[in-house]
């Protein structure tokens, strides 16, 4: 086969003699003619494609070794060619001449690529972007990234009308047993954010001893459930630990003992949310028309939900029943847990049924596990990755300061610091602050939001920026330390891992902050304190990204191992 090329301002021509093909690269043009046995085919390829093959071309006219891929690029067009036998010529030159069906291709193409890898396209742009908003391509449509802080804050007080958080997970049509959120959410949504912001928070000092037992008991269990290694070590598949432990301390926490030590309802809650974010996930991908068909599938019909809801269900009722006669009892017990204190907060105005009520309860518990068991496993993998901070964080929870801890849920500076710069560095969601357009809406600049499509914060990306935080991509344990030394920057505001601040967005912003947030970062402490004084670890080395990427979710690898055994007693 001889290959010839030749090259001037405008075309590239590549012969490969044998065959009788010539193609011809265009571009200023974008296009590409390809001769082939005495036919011409015009065909469309995208700008950057052309530019790379001509300036391949141009670079190593002498290097036949470098004309691989030109080559390659002929004999599929060849392929293509041949492949297209039984179409008519017209019909052909028709298809490959299309714009439109080209761009509506590489537009599907690159929508489904934020599906595997919208972490890093969102990262990617936000660098070209030059602090500017910037727009992302999903198989949904097409989301707006902001990044100004004047952005965010028109963004918080948006009338909710207009821009709504609800509406952007509104659809568990298929997933929750029916339950279906309204686009907006006015004081019929409140009892939910009231019940958990104050009477949970407000509680954690009385729940700590549970949940510390919890911790403890959960820890042994894991422990205990694999094989004794050399020198007693034990491996703990960290991730799926952690999802049992944040099961057994929600259900400490939400549900009458009855429920929280009841193994099926307990296995029914672990695997819901798994289940709900599979089906939604589905119902979102595929059609309409099969999709609810293939969730029930792939959820084996749904199954932990409707465990669940049965379970849920009489109790709910009955505590609905009890509260309108003014009674809290419940099996002679005085009624204290997170089902009780939203039936307590239902607005005055609202009629709740109970299937209302079990929804909402089953909406809470989902965001509740899997934000959760994701933060713990990320927390100890920064732990066991940094040991220099080991001896210094085991004396602080063995020391003075963990009694205070216990009995106000608030205190351990260097473990807090510690959290959130694991949260900060090991953020799990690279979006934040998401809305829906229920209607067009405008920024004070001229930036429209169009109805219909979403706005976000591409929080992750900004937390790793040192625009905002010193020496950004470095894990420093003791930067939200208050009166360290050190360059000064934003962070050095507030140390305290529960603070909402303009530089830290992980718990949203202004109006809209998580109110579970206080109870996440106690549980955070108990988990790690309990660890760190009661057992030895290594963790085991991870090959290649700890992540998996799913939209803009970096879900922990199941792989990822601890090895852990009691430490001895002084």
């Amino acid at each position: 086969m001889r290959i010839e090329v030749a090259i001037d301002k405008r075309c590239a021509r590549l012969l490969v003699e044998d065959d009788s093909v010539v193609l011809h690269l265009y571009p200023a043009a974008n296009v590409a003619y390809l001769t082939y046995s005495e036919a011409q085919y015009s065909i469309v390829y995208s700008q950057r494609i052309i530019l790379y093959v001509f300036r391949l071309l141009n670079a190593n006219r002498s290097n036949k070794k470098m004309l691989v891929l030109p080559v390659f690029v002929t004999l599929l067009c060849l392929v293509y060619i041949s492949c297209s036998s039984l179409l008519s010529k017209a019909c052909f030159q028709y298809l490959v001449q299309c714009r439109r069906l080209s761009s509506a291709i590489r537009e599907r193409f690159l929508a489904y690529r934020y599906l595997f890898n919208g972490t890093s396209i969102i990262e990617d742009k936000y660098r070209k972007s030059a602090h500017e908003p910037f727009k992302i391509m999903t198989p949904e449509g097409k989301i707006t990234m902001i990044t100004s802080q004047r952005h965010i804050r028109e963004l918080d007080k948006a009338p909710r009308h207009v821009l709504s958080l609800h509406a952007v997970a509104k659809k568990p049509k298929y997933t929750m047993h029916g339950f279906e959120w309204k686009d907006q959410r006015g004081i019929e949504g409140t009892g939910f954010v009231r019940a958990l912001r104050s009477l949970l928070t407000t509680r954690l000092p009385q729940l700590i001893p549970s949940l510390k037992g919890g911790v403890q008991d959960q820890v042994a269990t894991e422990i205990s459930n694999e094989k004794v290694l050399k020198n007693g070590w034990r491996r703990v598949p960290l991730f799926a630990a952690s999802k049992r432990m944040i099961t057994r301390l929600n259900c400490l926490v939400f549900f009458p003992r009855e429920l929280s030590e009841d193994p099926s309802f307990v296995k029914a809650a672990l695997e819901f949310p798994e289940d709900v974010y599979l089906a939604a996930e589905t119902i979102r991908i595929l059609p309409r028309n099969i999709a609810p068909f293939i969730a029930k599938l792939l959820t084996h019909n749904h199954r932990s939900t409707s465990v669940m809801y049965e379970y849920l269900s009489p109790l709910v009722k009955q505590r609905m029943e009890n509260a309108a006669t003014g009674s809290g009892d419940y099996n002679g017990i005085q009624a204290d847990d997170c089902v009780q204190w939203l039936i307590d907060t239902i607005p005055k105005s609202e009629v709740w049924s109970v299937d209302r009520l079990v929804g909402e309860i089953m909406a809470i518990w989902y965001g509740s596990l899997h934000t959760l068991a994701i933060a713990t496993t990320y927390a100890l993998v920064d732990l066991y990755s940094h040991p220099e901070y080991l001896a210094s964080l085991k004396a602080e929870v063995d020391g003075p300061l963990f009694a205070r801890f216990e009995t106000t849920a608030t205190g351990l500076p260097e473990l807090d610091s510690f959290l959130k710069e694991s949260a900060r560095l090991s953020a799990f969601e690279s979006t934040g602050i998401r809305r829906h357009a229920l209607e067009e809406f405008k920024f004070s600049d001229g930036l429209r939001i169009p109805k219909g499509t979403e706005v976000s914060v591409p929080y992750r990306t900004m937390m790793r920026d040192d625009e905002y935080f010193y020496n950004a991509l470095t894990f420093d344990g003791r930067r939200f330390l208050k009166n360290v030394t050190g360059p000064e920057s934003v962070e050095k505001d507030s140390s305290m891992l529960s603070e909402p601040s303009d530089s830290w967005l992980v718990w949203g912003a202004g109006r809209i902050s998580c109110p579970g947030r206080f109870y996440a970062v106690v549980v955070l402490k108990l988990v790690l304190s309990q660890i760190l004084t009661g057992y030895e670890c290594e963790l085991e080395e991870i090959k290649g990204s700890r992540s998996v990427q799913w939209r803009t979710a970096l879900i922990p690898k199941a792989s990822i191992t601890l090895r852990m055994r009691p430490r001895a007693k002084d």
